[in-house]
């Protein structure tokens, strides 16, 4: 599956970034000045590059105004979805100097999950992954704890196999943390969810 690279002005650490011919990368903003460790170029800027400061001597560019409704990674995730990718990796996405930009990058999983796509958040070692309507496998090979959150208010019919703690067609809520701090165990799991959007939270 074609994957978009969006990269954003973060904390950044692409060193797991194996982008092929057919991906698709976008650079928001600030996110360009990683362009150079890409190893290739990047397809589109976007951004008001006020955190650049300078707008950036590359003809595939979407100049944007500094007052205006979206972010500019959710400006890149939505070119990202017109040119028809229906799966989505955002670096930079989390730390920097403003929470507030991560809280709104997390929103943007849901955002992504909500036009029938996947998306997630590489972090270093940590992977935010977000889905809706279906379920995703995570290999055996994965240690360490696994955070499940409903980003709807209500997911229902999720069923959770291979982890320690497992379920079978039980319902999560947006305001409540029961699906914090499952385990691995050394097998392949299955997390899936009938109705509703999740957010996974684990590390590689």
């Amino acid at each position: 599956m074609p994957t978009c690279y969006i990269i954003g002005a973060g904390d950044v650490i692409l060193t797991d970034l194996k982008a092929e011919e057919k991906d698709y990368i976008i650079c928001a903003d600030g996110g360009y000045e990683y362009a150079g460790m890409l190893g290739r170029e990047a397809d589109l800027v976007v951004g008001d590059f006020d955190s650049l400061g300078r707008v950036p001597d590359t003809e595939s560019k979407i100049v944007l105004p500094c007052e205006k409704d979206d972010t500019d990674m959710a400006v890149a995730v939505d070119e990202g979805l017109k040119r028809g990718y229906r799966h989505f990796v955002l670096f930079g996405a989390l730390g920097g100097k403003r929470i507030d930009h991560s809280i709104g990058n997390i929103q943007l999983l849901a955002y992504i999950a909500s036009k029938g796509a996947t998306g997630e958040i590489h972090h270093g070692k940590k992977r935010l992954v977000t889905f809706s309507d279906g379920e995703i496998e995570l290999g055996a090979e994965l240690e360490g704890y696994v955070s499940i959150f409903s980003l709807t208010e209500k997911s229902e019919g999720i069923s959770i196999e291979g982890l320690k703690y497992e379920v079978k067609d039980t319902t999560f809520l947006y305001n409540l943390t029961r699906g914090l701090s499952n385990e691995f165990i050394g097998k392949k799991s299955r997390i899936g969810v009938r109705k509703g959007t999740l957010l996974v939270v684990y590390s590689k």
